[in-house]
C-alpha cells in the first residue's frame, strides 16, 4: 500500500512541482494517531461532503490550498436551515449565488484548524480530485485534517 502511494505522489512532479508535493493527513483529534494520507493533485483543492443535521440535505464545502494554508471558497447546499448561510453577511462572504436546485456561497475564509466531527449518519466523505475518501470508515470521531509537504524520493 506505502509503494503505490509513494508512486502516485512521485508522479505529481510530471506537473511541475519539481520533487515537492502536499498531501492532505487526516488524523484522530485530539491525539493525532494517523488515519490517512492522501495526495494533493496540482489543483490542490479538495471537498469535504456531509448531510446536515437539521435540514437533512447534503452540504458540500469547497477548499483550497494557498500557501500551505487551508482556504475554504464555496459552501453549496440545497436548502436553507440552521446553521446554513443565507446571504452575503456571513463572515468571509464574497458572493452569493442561486442556481436550479442549489445555493452558492462564495468565501475566502482562512481555516487555522480543520477539525471534522464525523458520524455515519452524515456520511462524511473527503473529495479529492481523483478519489472520494469514505470518512466514516472510522468510528465516529473527531478528525483533524492537515496540509503537509512531503519531498519524493
Amino acid at each position: 500500500m506505502l509503494v503505490i502511494f509513494l508512486t502516485a505522489c512521485i508522479s505529481l512532479s510530471s506537473y511541475g512541482l519539481d520533487d515537492e508535493f502536499l498531501q492532505l493527513v487526516v488524523t484522530q483529534f485530539p491525539v493525532q494517531k494517523e488515519l490517512g494520507r492522501y495526495c494533493l493533485g496540482p489543483e490542490q483543492t479538495f471537498s469535504l461532503s456531509f448531510i446536515h443535521s437539521v435540514s437533512r440535505t447534503p452540504v458540500t464545502d469547497v477548499y483550497e490550498i494557498r500557501a500551505g494554508k487551508i482556504i475554504q471558497t464555496k459552501e453549496i447546499f440545497k436548502a436553507h436551515g440552521a446553521g446554513l448561510p443565507s446571504n452575503t453577511e456571513e463572515p468571509d462572504a464574497i458572493s452569493w449565488e442561486t442556481t436550479k436546485d442549489t445555493f452558492i456561497l462564495h468565501m475566502e475564509r482562512l481555516i487555522p484548524k480543520l477539525v471534522v466531527r464525523t458520524d455515519k449518519v452524515y456520511k462524511n466523505r473527503l473529495i479529492l480530485t481523483s478519489r472520494i475518501i469514505d470518512l466514516n470508515q472510522w468510528a465516529d470521531q473527531p478528525l483533524f485534517i492537515y496540509v503537509e509537504n512531503g519531498t519524493s524520493l
